[in-house]
């Protein structure tokens, strides 16, 4: 009686077993494989979420590519580009590695374009060497694009993202930083930071003197 107990309650537990790891399984990401999604959301300028036809959804972190920071100077910026490549796009990525927080380490591809490539090109991320030793031609870019004064290079010293969060898990703080244009969406919004930071012009939005701040910007009055 007691054999016949433990029997079923074995089944049972096996049963429940499986039932939890099959889901895992199907339709997984693994290093070396490539894949076509739909980008479902743009997170910042080098992470993004994107369903499979399968249902899937996957978080996607670009590979050898880091951009600023949402918090830090030109992360808004950046996160914009990688809107306009990608949001809402079907790609191609090819997975790298499976990151330390379970997303897919991973190149992309739209358009028959590198997003990695355009991002650095236009100066919206550094080449992240430390986990893409080999990517030569994204050390190039970015040498371009700083003298070319492209995007965040156009600011003096910028911060690497590595630096930003190291200081921001040290408690110091980082919301002081200068900002520019690229900062803001609308020049209404640049325009409140403009008084509120007031008197003078510390962070050099307003390039003619005229009081109007980030006039280029969209909401111009």
């Amino acid at each position: 009686m007691d054999s016949a107990r433990t029997l079923r309650t074995a089944a049972v537990l096996a049963f429940l077993m499986a039932s939890l790891i099959v889901p895992r399984v199907k339709g997984q990401v693994d290093p070396g494989q490539t894949y076509t999604a739909k980008v479902i959301d743009v997170t910042d300028g080098d992470t993004y979420n994107a369903r499979r036809s399968s249902g899937q959804e996957v978080t996607i972190r670009l590979h050898g590519v880091d951009t600023p920071e949402t918090n830090q100077p030109h992360g808004r910026a950046a996160t914009r580009a990688a809107r306009r490549y990608i949001g809402g796009e079907r790609v191609r990525f090819t997975v790298e590695e499976i990151g330390s927080y379970g997303r897919a380490v991973a190149r992309i591809s739209v358009g028959g374009g590198d997003l990695g490539s355009m991002l650095i090109q236009e100066g919206h991320g550094w080449y992240y060497e430390q986990y893409a030793p080999g990517a030569t031609e994204y050390a190039r870019l970015e040498r371009q694009a700083r003298n070319a004064d492209r995007g965040l290079w156009s600011r003096a010293n910028p911060i690497p993202p590595w630096e930003w969060r190291d200081r921001s898990a040290g408690g110091q703080q980082t919301t002081s930083e200068d900002k520019d244009c690229s900062d803001f969406e609308t020049q209404p919004e640049a325009q409140a930071f403009f008084e509120a930071h007031q008197p003078g012009d510390p962070h050099r939005l307003d390039g003619n003197g005229d009081g109007e701040a980030c006039e280029s910007l969209p909401g111009e009055p």
